[in-house]
């Protein structure tokens, strides 16, 4: 068996010679699973995190495809959930109790503010907002602090930490170093190469890739990190379907062309961007004149689809929206298709003001990129006539 990341893709997790021949492992589907004796329930009662037990803590399939999961991070232990939201807030639950502090960057998923906000702080949990300096963020570190979440790239504004600085604080001061790797996935960075604790990937966008499938992965490699995470997640009744990993299973092995040709459409439609006289601002990492580009580089081998940009005029964001045909209006990305979504806040920490301006995240798509050219030359010439 190869062991480069792009074989491991296509081969891991496959086993023709115990599925009568099939490629691709099937959908074992049960709630309940029949034990041999006495004996073996024993077994499976003792390690139910390791061996069939209850369908809702794993499956056959479910177990599979978190063990390619781990191969593919070279990490040793994966827990999986039913969103990447879950993964998150399921991980941020495992470390944290009443009276302590946590520490998250001020350029987190808003999902992951208001959690924070709304239920870490509604149990006496105190979460400290940081920007992206390490030195501002040693300043908020106390005996109560316990853990550390990044997310970089961040999904809105890109912004990109230093990692080997994040894990040599979280070390010096013993926090748990959790970090938020989907915009790369396991393909463009392995944060665990840089030290860090806990990764967390949400495989609803790339890795499944199609729009229509929601799982995360968080995974470790500490026996007692994902004790406490998959202890969590059975307690409080979280689980992931093998539905859910057989469509991440048939998206991943497309994933790495995928990528390629989302990055490669993304380079084109940023360098059309760049040309319109209309265009004011543009948020792109492989820009050389992007303030995060240098760290992004040392980091991370391979881009996404994603852009942020805004718009000269004032005129209503519906007449630009509302004009484009290829790019659809709608939340997340890593699917095929082009998407546009408006933003008047790259900050959830941010106090959101009527003077913001508004941004527009687009995931560019699997199209022909000369289409998707003619749709924004189209809406922007609308939007600019108003």
């Amino acid at each position: 068996m190869g062991k480069k990341v792009t074989t491991k893709i296509i081969h891991n997790g496959s086993d023709p010679n115990k599925h009568y021949g099939s490629i691709n492992i099937p959908i074992y589907k049960n709630s309940t699973l029949i034990f041999k004796n006495y004996r073996s329930f024993l077994d499976a009662k003792k390690n139910k995190f390791d061996l069939p037990y209850y369908g809702r803590i794993n499956t056959i399939t479910t177990k599979k495809f978190a063990k390619v999961i781990t191969s593919l991070y070279n990490s040793k232990f994966t827990v999986l959930t039913s969103s990447g939201l879950s993964a998150i807030t399921l991980t941020l639950k495992s470390f944290l109790k009443k009276n302590d502090e946590v520490l998250i960057t001020e350029n987190c998923y808003e999902p992951v503010f208001n959690f924070a906000k709304n239920e870490l702080e509604k149990f006496g949990i105190k979460v400290h907002f940081y920007s992206n300096n390490c030195k501002n963020l040693q300043n908020f570190i106390n005996k109560k602090t316990k853990l550390i979440y990044v997310e970089s790239p961040s999904s809105l504004n890109f912004n990109v930490e230093d990692l080997v600085n994040i894990s040599r604080i979280a070390k010096k001061y013993k926090l748990i170093s959790v970090i938020d790797n989907t915009w790369s996935t396991f393909l463009g960075c392995n944060p665990f190469n840089y030290g860090l604790d806990v990764v967390i990937e949400s495989a609803t966008k790339y890795i499944s890739g199609h729009s229509d499938n929601f799982l995360g992965i968080s995974t470790t490699r500490s026996k007692i990190i994902y004790n406490k995470i998959k202890s969590t997640a059975v307690r409080c009744g979280d689980f992931v379907s093998s539905e859910s990993c057989y469509a991440a299973f048939n998206g991943l092995k497309t994933l790495k062309l995928r990528l390629e040709n989302h990055s490669k459409n993304a380079l084109e439609i940023f360098k059309f961007l760049k040309s319109q006289k209309k265009i004011k601002d543009i948020k792109y990492l492989p820009d050389i004149m992007n303030k995060n580009h240098e760290l992004w580089k040392k980091y991370h081998s391979l881009s996404n689809g994603l852009i942020t940009f805004s718009l000269k005029n004032n005129a209503p964001i519906e007449k630009f929206i509302d004009n484009l045909k290829l790019f659809k209006l709608g939340f997340s990305w890593g699917g095929y298709e082009s998407l546009i979504l408006p933003i008047n806040n790259l900050k959830p920490t941010k106090k959101i003001t009527t003077n913001n301006k508004y941004w527009f995240r687009i995931h560019v798509g699997l199209e022909d990129v000369n289409d998707l050219k003619q749709d924004l030359e189209n809406a922007i010439g609308i939007y600019d006539k108003q």
